[in-house]
Parts: C-alpha cells; structure tokens; sequence
C-alpha cells in the first residue's frame, strides 16, 4: 500500500493542480462569462457524452484491466491488444450513433418544454461520445504500463484550460456560443491525438495484432465481460448524471446550472479516490486472479481508511467555509440556494470514499454480474426518487434522491463483498475518523472571523483553512490513524530538512 500511495502521490498533485483550474474555470470564468443556461448547457453535454460512452466503449476500459496481464509480454507487443483496444470500441460507437439518430426526436421530446436550448447543440454529443471513449481507452493501456501522470495532465489539466480559454475568447466577443461550443468538442479531439503521440512517445504504440489470442475461450470470457460491464456501467453513469439531466428535463436549465455548480464544489472532495483507485486497480485485479484474499483485505480497508481521511479534511474545508466560497462567486445571490445541495452530495461523496474498494473488488471477480445487477437497480431506484423528489423540492430533491441512492448502493456493496470474500473495509480507526472529524468541526466552525469585504473574505477563507489542516492533521498524526500517512509526512519531513541543511 506505500508504493501505492507514492506512485498515487505524482498523478494526485496533478489532479488537485487540475482542481485548482476547474474552481477557477466553474466558480469564476464559467458563472461570469456564461449565462446560467449557457453553463448549464456546457456541463450536460459534457456529462451526457460520458453517460453515453459508458455504454459506446463496450465495456474495453474494464476488459483492459481484467484481461491485459494474460496478453502482456512486450517482446511480441502484447500481441496486438491495443489494436484490439482501438478496434472494439469503434463497433459500439457506430451503433451508438446510429440509435442516437433514431431516437433523436425522443430525445427533442423530452428537452423541449424547460430546456429548448439543448435542442440546438445535442447532436455534438456524437462526436464527443467518441472522443471520451478513446481517451478512457487510451488512460486504461496507460495506467496498465504505470503511466497515470500524462493522462491525469490531458483530463485533468490540458481540457479545463482549454475549457477556459474558449469561455474567454467567447466573452472578448472574437467567437460566438455556437463556434464555442464546437470548439469545446474538438479539444476532446485533440486530447485523443495527445494520448497517440505520448503511446507513441513511449515506445508503446504497438500496431501488431496476432488474432490467434483473440479467438476462442479467452475472447468469449472477454466479450461476455464487457458485455455485462456495458449494462453496468450505464447503470453507474445513470446513477451519476440522471439528477441533473432530470433537473433540466423537469425543472429547466436555471436549477441546472445551480446544481451543477454546487455539485462541482462537493464533488472536490473526492478526487484522491480516481488517483487512488486508478493505480490500486491493476494490483486489486491480480489479487483476486490468484485469490489472494489477504491482499485483497490489506488493500480494501487501507484504500476506505485513506479515502476517509483526505475525504473528511476536504469536507471540512468545504462546509466550514461554505458562505466564503459562495460570497466570492459571481451571482453569488442565484448559486447560493444550492447551499444545502453541496452538504447532501458532499456526505454521499464522503460515504463512498469511505467505503472503499467493494466495487472494484466485485467488477474483477467472478461476481461482476452481481455488480451489474446492482447498479441497473439502483439506477431505477435513482430515476424514481429523482421523479419523486425533484416536482417537490427542486435542487434539494435531486441532491436528496442522490444521496439515498449512494447510500443503499454502498450499504449493498459492503454487505455482498462480506458476504463473498468474509472482508469488510472498516475498523476501529475508522470510528477515530469520524470522532477526529466532529472535535475537528465543532472547534472551527464556529469560530468568528471577519468577512465585511472580499478581502476579508479570502483571509478567512485562508486563516480557516489552515486552522482545519492543522488541527485535524495534527489528531490523525497523533493517534497515528494511518501508518501509510504518518510515514508519508515523515518522509516529506525529511525531504525538507534534507533540502534545508
């Protein structure tokens, strides 16, 4: 778990670099130059694109993972499985396209009434369905040499910049929304070409393909896998988008937006869990390949235990600077209703991360089709409590379907996972977490600073901040929480000192 943590702690820092540029790019850039519409209409075509590639890749990301230590061997080029890894997908994109266009006036349908602006650009979600699933494909062959940073840099990095620049550009009046916007989708293009050339670069690009390993036993347990993971994970992404696409289809695009934002100001808290499922994967697969159950606990329980304590501290942050945060956004007064949105999606975030690998640890068992059935559920269990909730609370109703869909989805996660394996990813630092985070809590949050003028404002938002770090980090130093943590700070410690003397 401590190579794991090193090898995360690159592809982290790049990814809160990538943080750092989306806060500018949603909170600022976004709310300033783009009408709530106009924003709202950005985000749901971004976030439809990856619902629908969930469904176009075909499952490829995942069959990357499960099935590329059976073909890995460089001398021979891994035997063409990256042409097979371009090539797959490619059917599922083509028949997601044609199904697109088919249901296209169903799709008008539904938008027209509270959201007719979509009308005019969803058909960019074609285009950009496919460029989403080759970057995902492309990110997967990367992650499975060790390579997590390059990729982390083009998502995390490289598309929010462009993102920026594209809402400037549009604001200096040189562009109009609609050459934005099309813009906005070719710069997913160009991530796709990034990701070639850095393959290319590391001398990975293989273009060899010996059809003798695609054939027979192995290639049907790979297609049935990636059949199933389809239907997953289209439940997943359902799960994760439908509030929003809800909120446009039954509310309009005004609740939209705030809920995008809002959304985007919890889901922060969450981005240590990406890096460090992304590099625990490849490890957590060969343990279950060898039924290394031992292995599979040790991993389980430190990646919950970590994801709990970056995830608490970002809590923390967050809500006990929820009125500075919103003070400072432009229309401050429209995005503020969803104050209560960010505390509901920020413990649903907070719950998952907390319960670590149990997905992961099913998806690349034998009982992957278990999982699959559990997430088509809680999708129709999703689509209800939105249908339910939103008509009578509006942004909080979506939040509120959000977060009881995440916690019965984890709630089952962790009890099949025990029920299977006999591990669960909790112990008793886990209840010194929670008691860490409400004496950490209860000992900021009330504290009085002055917030008169923006200046103030961002003082107290740093002074605040810093206080958070410092008493909660020191209590999880203290009680020696984490051992991966405490050794990670002394090692940074010595670093420093080393660097000073």
């Amino acid at each position: 778990m401590g190579v794991i943590i090193r090898q995360s702690l690159k592809a982290s820092i790049v990814a809160y670099i990538g943080v750092g540029i989306g806060v500018i790019n949603q909170l600022f850039v976004s709310t300033k130059y783009l009408s709530v519409e106009q924003m709202a209409l950005s985000r749901l075509l971004l976030e439809n694109s990856i619902l629908f590639a969930a469904i176009s890749h075909l499952g490829t990301p995942y069959i990357a993972d499960k099935f590329f230590s059976q073909f890995r061997n460089e001398v021979q080029k891994h035997h063409g499985f990256l042409v097979f890894l371009l090539l797959y997908p490619l059917l599922g994109i083509l028949a997601f396209t044609g199904l697109y266009v088919l249901f296209q006036d169903v799709i008008a349908n539904y938008f027209s009434k509270e959201s007719p602006l979509i009308l005019q650009y969803h058909f960019l979600s074609i285009p950009l369905t496919a460029f989403w699933v080759y970057i995902s494909v492309l990110e997967v062959y990367c992650r499975n040499h060790a390579r997590i940073t390059v990729p982390t840099i083009v998502r995390e990095i490289y598309l929010k910049i462009a993102n920026i620049l594209l809402i400037l550009i549009f604001a200096f009046g040189w562009i109009d929304f609609q050459l934005m916007m099309y813009l906005l989708v070719a710069s997913y293009g160009v991530g796709v070409i990034i990701l070639f050339l850095y393959i290319k670069n590391l001398g990975k690009l293989f273009i060899a393909f010996d059809k003798r390993y695609f054939q027979g036993s192995l290639f049907k347990s790979m297609f049935f896998f990636g059949a199933f993971i389809i239907l997953g994970g289209l439940g997943q992404n359902i799960v994760l988008f439908v509030d929003r696409v809800m909120l446009a289809g039954e509310s309009g695009l005004r609740s939209t937006g705030i809920f995008v934002i809002t959304t985007y100001i919890a889901s922060i808290i969450e981005i240590p869990k990406k890096t460090l499922t992304q590099i625990s994967v490849p490890i957590l697969s060969a343990a279950i390949q060898q039924n290394d159950i031992g292995k599979m606990k040790e991993l389980y329980q430190k990646t919950a235990l970590n994801q709990a304590i970056i995830g608490c501290l970002f809590f923390l942050g967050i809500w006990c600077n929820i009125d500075e945060i919103f003070s400072i956004i432009p229309r401050k007064d429209v995005f503020s209703e969803g104050k209560y949105v960010v505390l509901s999606i920020c413990i649903a975030k907070l719950l998952d991360m907390s319960t670590g690998l149990n997905a992961e640890i099913l998806l690349y068992s034998v009982y992957y089709r278990v999982i699959t059935t559990f997430v088509i559920i809680m999708a129709i269990f999703s689509i209800a409590a939105n249908k339910i909730l939103i008509p009578l609370y509006d942004i909080n109703g979506a939040a509120w379907a959000t977060s009881l869909t995440t916690l019965v989805y984890c709630s089952v996660r962790v009890w099949y996972v025990w029920d299977k394996f006999k591990i669960h990813p909790f112990s008793r630092q886990t209840l010194s977490i929670i008691v860490i985070t409400a004496i950490t809590l209860a000992s900021i949050l009330f504290l009085p600073f002055p917030t008169a003028n923006t200046l103030q404002v961002i003082l107290t938002l740093f002074l605040r901040s810093v206080l958070i770090l410092l008493v909660f980090g020191f209590l999880i130093l203290r009680f020696r929480v984490s051992p991966d943590v405490n050794n990670l700070t002394n090692s940074i410690w010595k670093t420093i000192k080393s660097f000073v003397g």
